[in-house]
């Protein structure tokens, strides 16, 4: 059975409670820092990596160089700080450019 090695990126107050849970606990709230140590993760070979949205919110290429790829597996959570619903908007867009149509999102009309 081959286990897969997970990390959490964010602020403190949002990620420091992951660690009970046995992830790799990354704290920072420099969005450049941030984007640096999911490239050291990478390179350690972990294959999900969680990562708070308003990190991702402010580097952009967080989302974009890692969106394709089937490892590692880079996804959005939410912040402490943040309620910007960044994540959720970017799961809608990523279903509905999966499947063709919007699934998740109520319509408005």
């Amino acid at each position: 059975m081959h286990l897969v090695k997970v990390a959490v990126i964010g602020d403190a107050d949002s990620v420091l409670g992951f660690r009970g849970l046995g992830m790799t606990v990354v704290t920072t709230d420099d969005p450049v820092e941030a984007y640096r140590k999911i490239e050291e993760l990478v390179r350690k070979r972990y294959g999900v990596i969680f990562i708070t949205e308003d990190l991702a919110g402010k580097n952009l290429a967080i989302i974009e160089d890692y969106k394709e790829k089937i490892e590692p597996a880079v996804i959005l959570i939410p912040s402490s700080r943040s309620d910007e619903q960044f994540a959720m908007n970017y799961l809608y867009e990523m279903v509905n450019k999966a499947v063709g149509i919007n699934l998740l999102k109520e319509d408005n009309n």
